[in-house]
């Protein structure tokens, strides 16, 4: 984690749920929302051609639509007064990449916390 921002190498793709640990980290003193944006809409892109692999993410096991910006609820389940921490998994689950060309595929995901 770099200034908010964090680099996620997602190594060769394969279809499924990719094999890597990473959590987003919430702290709240309440209910908190969400907004996850994808710039490609949910696609990895290689470069600027027309190159694609599909993928969605899941946060907290809730499955995130990636063509649009959307909101996933985050409300802490054992809510008690104070300071709550959560860490809520976030899984990449890759589409299909038979027939993609080799190279290297990215996309750029903006993950914004509010209070509700």
């Amino acid at each position: 984690m770099n200034k908010g921002q964090a680099f996620v190498n997602l190594g060769e793709l394969k279809e499924g749920v990719a094999p890597l640990l990473l959590n987003l980290l919430v702290s709240s003193t309440g209910d908190y929302d969400i907004l996850v944006s994808s710039a490609n809409s949910g696609k990895l892109r290689m470069g600027s051609s027309q190159w694609s692999v599909p993928y969605s993410i899941a946060i907290g096991g809730t499955a995130v639509n990636l063509a649009g910006t959307r909101t996933v609820p985050g409300t802490s389940k054992s809510r008690k007064p104070g300071l709550i921490k959560d860490a809520l998994p976030i899984e990449f689950i890759i589409g299909d990449v038979s027939n993609k060309r080799a190279g290297v595929y990215s996309d750029v995901i903006s993950v914004t916390v509010t209070a509700r």
